[in-house]
């Protein structure tokens, strides 16, 4: 049986989103027998996190190196690359969010192999299994076959769905990776988050976004309330970004985060390339902007050509009375 193993990253006091969805995912198509799957976790892990993770795999394997306790991406390279070698692992996913963009690539070279990054889609019982994955700002969609194992993989959040806990708790274990302290050449000194209080943009499944047409900082209000009328969370453009009416943190694009939620709506957006490619795996997309010829609704389910500076408080009013009836 192939051994699967799910990379769980830890934010705040539980498992990310992401995180839940892979293993969820990974039990799924473990079902035909012919995998298995362990969650690894390295470094901290809160005991409310612990008890999340065993309700949703059979086996939870945490590495508790105290070289690991901080984030460094030589450290959980190590562990992870070394872990899977020991086990024979066939496969290793992680979700596709900064830290796994930063360390699984390093995973791949110590183990020798290929990485799929971003993923979107996957046919796990091909032989071999093809996963799919967007390139060039989402125009086209490429499929990937590896030639050797063990397969490598960072997959973009809200890609796959989200399954019911277990009622039985899976097995815990603790290991050690023996890493020296004169392995890690990057440490982590301080660590600065704003406190927020929405979702993360990459685990949204519903986002209100803006853009340069808003015309000022005020109006992004429009998109708050908006936002706060569907339970969204709210992002913005480079170029608001750089005009400093939001902060960096809500910036979606090439140059900022990459979301796949379930609703996209997107106001006063012009869709330049840099931004679409954050965005493009968005399950529905609604754009509004007064330029018929913008290029976002060439990317958009659904498209309404007018004025945001209408459009949005009625789309706003609208939904407010239909949740209060």
């Amino acid at each position: 049986m192939d051994k699967v193993l799910v990379f769980v990253e830890i934010k705040g006091d539980g498992p990310r989103k992401v995180s839940l969805e892979l293993l969820c995912e990974a039990a799924r198509f473990a079902q035909n027998g012919r995998f298995s799957v362990e969650a690894v976790c390295i470094g901290r892990l809160p005991d409310a996190a612990r008890d999340k993770l065993l309700s949703y795999t059979e086996k939870l394997v945490h590495f508790t190196d105290p070289e690991l306790a901080v984030y460094s991406p030589e450290g959980y390279a190590r562990a992870l690359a070394g872990y899977a070698r020991e086990g024979g692992a066939k496969m290793v996913i992680a979700g596709a969010t900064g830290i796994g963009r930063d360390f699984l690539p390093r995973v791949a070279v110590l183990l020798e192999t290929g990485i799929a990054s971003d993923v979107t889609g996957a046919n796990w019982l091909n032989e071999p299994m093809t996963f799919v994955r967007p390139m060039f700002g989402g125009k086209v969609f490429a499929e990937v076959v590896f030639s050797t194992s063990p397969v490598i993989l960072t997959v973009r959040p809200n890609s796959f769905a989200m399954g019911e806990a277990q009622e039985k708790g899976g097995e815990y274990i603790e290991k050690t990776a023996g890493i020296s302290p004169d392995t890690i050449h990057t440490k982590v000194v301080r660590v600065e988050e704003a406190s927020r209080d929405t979702v993360d943009l990459t685990e949204a499944d519903l986002i209100v976004a803006g853009g340069r047409g808003l015309k000022a900082a005020e109006n992004f209000n429009l998109i708050e309330e908006l936002a706060g009328a569907i339970g969204a969370t709210v992002g913005a453009t480079r170029s608001v970004v750089d005009a400093k009416w939001r902060e960096q943190a809500d910036q979606i694009g090439k140059s900022g985060k990459t979301v796949s939620p379930k609703l996209y709506i997107g106001a006063g957006i012009s869709g330049a390339i840099h931004h679409i490619m954050g965005m493009d795996t968005s399950k529905v997309v609604l754009a509004i902007n007064r330029d018929p010829n913008a290029i976002i609704f060439n990317y958009a389910n659904y498209g309404i050509v007018g004025d945001l500076f209408e459009v949005l408080p009625a789309m706003t009013q609208e939904l407010k009375k239909r949740k209060e009836g």
